[in-house]
């Protein structure tokens, strides 16, 4: 199964992606702020991140960066 880790703060947006996306058949995983997405993502597994760019402490971009240090999964 597709594992899917949405980083994204503002929970409107944030659980009906997982809503969505989990009715589709995909394995979600959710953080709120860049700090909680990665250590979600070092757990492993992970397949597709859906990053948001504003994001409480560490920003999106930061993120980005380290996981990059870590993987090549597609980020969007």
């Amino acid at each position: 199964m597709t594992r899917i880790l949405i980083v994204e703060d503002e929970e409107s947006y944030r659980e009906p992606l997982v809503y969505q996306l989990t009715r589709e058949g995909y394995d979600v995983s959710a953080a709120a702020t860049g700090e909680e997405g990665l250590e979600l993502f070092t757990k492993g597994g992970i397949d597709l991140v859906l990053l948001d760019l504003m994001l409480p402490g560490f920003d999106g971009t930061a993120l980005c960066r380290r996981i990059r240090e870590q993987s090549r999964v597609p980020i969007i």
